[in-house]
């Protein structure tokens, strides 16, 4: 157990005082923080926000959400990062489940937020207003170990959200073992390439205050031209779907060569993909982890070998992770989150006696104790007394050049119970040729695991990083009927 700061920021004012913290339209160095975020605080209790109450930030990532993050850190408001492009039916469901205090907005989500029914406060008047106070930063209150932090959705495979709340230490001690395995250093710039609605991009506050790094938040939707833009950007989080657009220029390929290090996780990878990153010589790490786990628990190391990054790599502490006899994959490290988030205000704690809590991940370990992720339990289906596993036959769906993405899920049959079925993104100019597909697959997969039938991929699907397969079910049935 690694101990915890309870007073981060003071302590990087006081190491980095001439750094950058946070970069975005304005920078904001480490040595302005504690009065900003003490200020803002100050402002905050004014709203009537208290300890134990929830705030949703609904907005665009700015040097003001920054902050404003930070502020509730320290007043012990647990803060809800939302993410900004859900439909007002669906905020109106959150504020219903959460009940906060109040609404954190910017000019994007300003209509939305005001037919809310809940107070709200833009950004622009947080910070603004926050300037008329004058709170000295040595009176930054201490942060409490255990302190409920954050409360972030997180959907799985169901498309059903939860909020998995965390405390300032499962962040904290996360973000340390995180640091220790790809080091991070005064004068790094990490760029915020992840939303801050997902705990991958939420980590990276805690991880960049630890080490007096800066985040940078670009106003640009495009990563490779950001990258173009900013040369001092050493480090990148990214999901496959980025690494593998970033890659086909050679402009994006030789970017991603000079950074001292690129971060891969939130979705599995195809070998296809990880092979061609490590020929151009980026700087891979691979990760596992997920929303209950504050980020990754699992890495390879920096300088890996390609077997290694075909794996999910090391747990970040040792005998943090256990394989039961069904292949379940089961955790236990001061990382794990507090629980999930109930109507009355209550934290359903899923762990067992002795602290385990079950991923609902399958996979195992190879002889070097490397981790190998090969699904989830819960989109196990049986196909005439076969077990199939959809993740198996997406990965070699993706492997193939001519596809961007699969996503294969059951259809119910009457003589076999179920059949797979794949949904398909083609590339860009290449032929929807299903006889030639199938003809493939029965290269390297048995009969019973070929899909029986192929869709195009839908013109609109839930967004986020995570497969959500009940909205592809739900297509198959329109499809029937």
């Amino acid at each position: 157990m690694c101990h915890i700061n309870n007073n981060p920021i003071y302590t990087a004012a006081q190491s980095f005082p001439n750094l950058a913290a946070c970069s975005y339209k304005t920078t904001v160095q480490y040595k302005d923080l504690p009065e900003q975020i003490n200020n803002y605080l100050k402002l905050l209790r004014d709203c009537n926000c208290v300890a134990g109450d929830r705030v949703l930030l609904i907005a665009s990532p700015s040097e003001y959400y920054f902050i404003a993050l930070w502020a509730l850190f320290y007043g012990a408001i647990i803060a809800c990062p939302i993410n900004p492009i859900l439909p007002e039916s669906k905020l109106k469901a959150i504020v219903s489940f959460l009940r906060p205090t109040l609404i954190l907005y910017d000019d994007s989500t300003a209509a939305k937020v005001k037919s809310l029914g809940c107070r709200g406060l833009s950004m622009d008047d947080l910070h603004n207003n926050a300037q008329n106070y004058s709170q000295p930063a040595y009176s930054l209150p201490l942060l409490a170990e255990g302190q409920l932090t954050t409360a972030v959705a997180t959907s799985g495979s169901t498309g059903t959200p939860r909020f998995a709340v965390h405390t300032l230490d499962n962040h904290l001690f996360a973000a340390v073992h995180a640091n220790n395995n790809l080091p991070l250093n005064p004068c790094d710039v990490w760029l915020l390439s992840l939303p801050l609605f997902h705990v991958s991009g939420l980590s990276l506050l805690y991880r960049c205050i630890l080490a007096g790094a800066t985040l940078l938040i670009s106003s640009g939707k495009n990563i490779g031209d950001t990258l173009q833009l900013h040369p001092e950007i050493s480090h990148v989080s990214l999901v496959p779907t980025q690494l593998a657009r970033l890659l086909r220029t050679d402009a994006g390929a030789r970017r991603l060569k000079e950074l001292k290090g690129v971060l891969l996780g939130g979705a599995p990878a195809n070998r296809s993909l990880i092979k061609e990153a490590r020929a151009r010589q980026v700087p891979l790490v691979r990760s596992y982890g997920m929303t209950e786990t504050a980020a990754q628990f699992c890495a390879t190391k920096p300088g890996a070998s390609l077997e290694e990054l075909y794996s999910s790599g090391y747990p970040l502490v040792s005998e943090s992770i256990r394989i039961d006899q069904d292949s379940s994959i089961k955790l236990r490290s001061p990382a794990i989150f507090a629980g999930y988030y109930q109507p009355n205000g209550t934290i359903d704690r899923l762990v067992t006696a002795d602290g385990w809590f079950s991923t609902g991940d399958l996979g195992y370990f190879d002889a070097y104790g490397r981790l190998h992720v090969t699904g989830r339990k819960d989109t196990l289906f049986i196909s005439g007394g076969e077990n199939i596993y959809p993740e198996e036959i997406e990965g070699e769906l993706k492997e193939l050049p001519e596809i961007e993405d699969a996503v294969v899920v059951e259809m119910p049959d009457n003589e076999y119970g179920a059949l797979p079925v794949a949904f398909i993104l083609w590339k860009d100019g290449c032929a929807r040729d299903q006889e030639w597909l199938l003809s493939r697959l029965s290269s390297f997969l048995p009969r019973y695991k070929i899909p029986r039938k192929i869709f195009d991929w839908p013109e609109q699907s839930p967004p986020g990083m995570k497969t959500v397969r009940s909205f592809f079910r739900s297509l198959i049935d329109v499809s029937k009927s």
